[in-house]
């Protein structure tokens, strides 16, 4: 992300939440000391936005000079509207006054808060909600959460705006999780200081919203409209305190990531049909979509022979103790996983040692994060047990290595926040840069350690969400692995751009779309082996244009919504075939996509008013754009693979890469 990136970034986030903590910033962007007193610099000196309070919180103000705004705008009608741009490219475009999209609201509000502030002075009550506040906003900007409003004691929390993501529901619930472990913390402290403890509930569902800008001047606020905001409130209003509550949209696009406990039925809205909702329990372990299926149910794999055969040779060289790195990617959806499934699979009957380790995008952050969670997996750390217990854990497994224990065991106590018994283990002598460079060491020669006992198959998903720290792992492993018995198989969309460069041991695997033929193959597959009608396929294979898994949750939407009836050896039509919906859970992946590009997502919206093909020149007779502007933002789409380009502007014609995209840009 370049300077002028984050810049337009917090100057979205800053007005609307008001004030924001200088941790808070350096956790959502990763930033260093460095970058965020450039930072600082340039919203309190130079841009006179905003205040320092206390040397901790940076508050908006927005009332000096303010560089000029560009005007926001409006849907697109067929009159041309010339709306003056600055000279030159922009480096943000203004997005529409409002959007229709999914979102995953939270509510979070305090339980007594009416006797609390009976028991505490005035004073007292506002340092305790202000600690309470602090420590929601921490958990939910870990998770890439938007607090939209503080509505008394309470807070309204958006997970898919103004950034979507892959897996907001996820997320939603991971923070609702968060929230209530950061709570026993922070009680723990108010209890010793003031005698209180606070108690929360939480409320979630999903829905579709139509997100815009209420209030008046100088108060205006990003507002989530329809009942979804309601409907989560109403959720929260029946939790039990210390407990998240789901409702059942939410439950199924979370199913398997998280156990619960069913609670009936409830009317959630006026007048509206009671539905299920759910207590949540806690997390389940899985990490994919893939863990959370039943072995019978998983993505049909289809048309990947070839990918698979190489996996297979480049693992049949590990036997010959030459070590083999494999570097899968392509966009989501597109059968990394899967691949990687059938691999290990493959692999069941073969002896080896496998080690699976995934990056996650809410701990970007957190240095050797993938590592960490691979090592309290092998040594079966349980949430409950005493740091002893742990301790004793650690020290066993350790002991299987010929590294010395004195000086392995401090190293990974810090990893996985042990405490240490200061009788056996000083504390550190070495420097933060010297103790950073040891682990790396260390947790290298236990990798190769172990493949000279047994091969050894290192499964490394999602490289594009690793922290540096894991990367700088990865590549010494790269270096030294050729004289392994290793087999390290890792896998990335295409955004990664890897270190390494080109190795005789590293094979890099770029997965394509499926060809109309072999996408019509999936579709059977999903339905059991009966066929769909024709004209059903046909517009399935259409508008998933050959990946995997929009194939897959397309087919499953049709199955599910009662537009077929199920014959003894296929599927019929009950009627004329309607347009297929984007099914709900790909409504998050492929928002995210437009808001990764959020400086010119308003480009990709006009274009899909023209339809999944438009040509220049009838975009910029529609677009109330500046000529430099307009072609600006479609150099930014192209390059990102959101369109294909055809020709030069003004002769120029574009396509969007994806059906769906188009529509989800469109709506």
């Amino acid at each position: 992300m370049t300077f002028d990136d984050l810049l337009a970034q917090v100057l979205t986030l800053l007005p609307q939440q008001g004030r924001v903590s200088y941790g808070a910033l350096k956790r959502r962007f990763g930033l260093d000391d460095a970058c965020l007193d450039d930072l600082k610099a340039e919203l309190i000196d130079g841009q006179r936005l905003a205040i320092d309070e206390d040397g901790r919180i940076l508050v908006w103000t927005g009332t000096a000079d303010a560089p000029p705004v560009r005007p926001s705008v409006s849907p697109p009608s067929l009159a041309r509207q010339d709306v003056p741009f600055p000279p030159g490219p922009p480096e943000v475009l203004a997005l529409p006054e409002a959007e229709r999209r999914q979102l995953t609201v939270l509510v979070c509000d305090l339980v007594g808060s009416t006797a609390l502030a009976g028991q505490l002075d005035p004073e007292d009550l506002l340092a305790v909600l202000q600690a309470y506040q602090d420590t929601c906003t921490e958990v939910i900007q870990r998770f890439g959460g938007q607090v939209a409003q503080h509505l008394g004691d309470g807070l309204l929390v958006y997970f898919g705006y103004p950034q979507a993501h892959d897996d907001d529901a996820q997320r939603a619930v991971r923070a609702g999780l968060g929230i209530i472990e950061a709570m026993d913390t922070l009680n723990s402290t108010l209890a010793r200081e003031r005698g209180v403890r606070l108690a929360l509930r939480v409320g979630i569902h999903t829905g579709l919203v139509v997100v815009g800008a209420m209030g008046g001047t100088g108060r205006q606020a990003q507002l989530a409209l329809g009942d979804t905001p309601l409907i989560a409130a109403r959720l929260q209003s029946l939790a039990t305190p210390d407990t998240v509550m789901l409702s059942e949209t939410t439950a199924r696009l979370v199913q398997g990531y998280f156990t619960w406990q069913p609670l009936g039925s409830h009317a959630l809205a006026e007048g509206a049909q009671p539905l299920a909702v759910y207590q949540v329990l806690g997390a389940s372990g899985a990490y994919s979509r893939l863990d959370v299926a039943s072995p019978h149910a998983l993505t049909p794999l289809v048309g990947r022979e070839q990918e698979v055969r190489l996996l297979l040779e480049r693992w049949a060289r590990v036997h010959e103790s030459v070590g083999q790195v494999v570097l899968v990617s392509g966009e989501a959806g597109i059968d990394k996983s899967r691949l990687v499934q059938v691999v290990k699979a493959h692999l069941a009957d073969t002896p080896h040692t496998r080690w699976e380790c995934y990056g996650a995008p809410y701990y970007q952050h957190t240095a050797f994060y993938p590592l960490i969670d691979l090592w309290e997996r092998l040594l079966h750390v349980q949430r409950d047990e005493s740091p002893a217990a742990k301790l004793a854990k650690l020290e066993d497994a350790l002991a299987q290595y010929s590294l010395a224990l004195e000086e392995t065991v401090p190293l990974f106590a810090v990893l996985l926040s042990l405490p240490l018994p200061p009788e056996r283990y000083p504390p550190f002598t070495l420097t933060p840069q010297r103790q950073r460079q040891k682990t790396l060491e260390t947790l290298l020669a236990l990798t190769l350690e172990r493949a000279a006992q047994h091969p050894v198959v290192l499964i490394m998903e999602d490289l594009h969400w690793i922290d540096p720290s894991t990367l700088e792992f990865l590549t010494l492993l790269v270096e030294q692995s050729p004289t392994a018995a290793l087999f390290a198989l890792l896998t990335c969309r295409p955004e990664f751009h890897p270190p390494w460069g080109v190795r005789t041991h590293l094979t890099p695997l770029v997965l394509h779309r499926l060809p109309v033929a072999q996408a019509g193959e999936m579709v059977t597959r999903v339905t059991g082996g009966k066929p769909l009608p024709p004209e059903v396929t046909q517009q399935i294979v259409a508008r998933t244009d050959g990946v995997p898994l929009f194939v897959e949750e397309l087919t499953k939407t049709v199955l599910e919504t009662g537009m077929l009836q199920e014959q003894p050896e296929h599927y019929a039509l009950r009627g004329p075939l309607p347009p297929l919906a984007i099914p709900a859970t790909l409504h998050d992946s492929l928002m995210a996509r437009l808001d990764r590009l959020a400086a010119v997502k308003v480009v990709a919206q006009l274009g899909a008013t023209l339809g999944r093909t438009f040509a220049y020149d009838l975009l910029q007779t529609v677009a109330p754009l500046e000529e430099t502007a307009l072609q600006h933002g479609l150099r930014q789409l192209v390059e990102a693979e959101l369109l294909y380009q055809r020709g030069v502007p003004p002769q120029a014609t574009y396509r969007f890469k994806h059906a769906l995209i188009q529509e989800t840009a469109y709506q």
